[in-house]
């Protein structure tokens, strides 16, 4: 690979950077609601780590297997995170579960799950669905 598109790549990875670093700051500098921000600092910090982690990959492709498994582990990270980020935009767990319990799955072609049992929502759908993207992140990085 030729100097000008690494050149190139590694602008960009430090204008993304830049610009992620200066959200993050403005986050922390207004932090006036800790349990959404904490999330949301933590999803946005992916973009200077998947920036760095790629453009190191570009200039050092033999040691690119090292950037992307800490590329995939953090990302990983991100996904929990979010799903973290959502219960709290929903009012928590206990308020999702008051909203929920004893709610059935609707059955729908459209959504894909017109052949699946009846399930019922309560605490432990909410486990299983917290318990799964914690198996992802554990997983995810295993598989690259």
């Amino acid at each position: 690979l030729g100097a000008a598109p690494k050149a190139l790549g590694g602008i960009c990875a430090i204008a993304a950077s830049c610009i992620t670093c200066h959200q993050i700051y403005q986050h922390l500098q207004h932090y006036f609601c800790p349990s959404e921000q904490r999330w949301i600092i933590r999803i946005l910090c992916i973009v200077p780590i998947y920036a760095l982690t790629s453009w190191c990959s570009l200039m050092f492709w033999k040691f690119s297997i090292y950037f992307d498994s800490i590329r995939d582990v953090y990302e990983a990270f991100v996904i929990y995170n979010f799903l973290c980020l959502c219960y709290e935009y929903l009012g928590g767990e206990n308020s999702i579960l008051n909203e929920i319990q004893g709610k059935e799955l609707q059955r729908s072609w459209y959504t894909g799950t017109c052949c699946l049992p009846k399930i019922h929502y309560d605490i432990q759908f909410l486990r299983f669905c917290k318990q799964s993207t914690l198996q992802f992140c554990a997983v995810k990085p295993l598989c690259h």
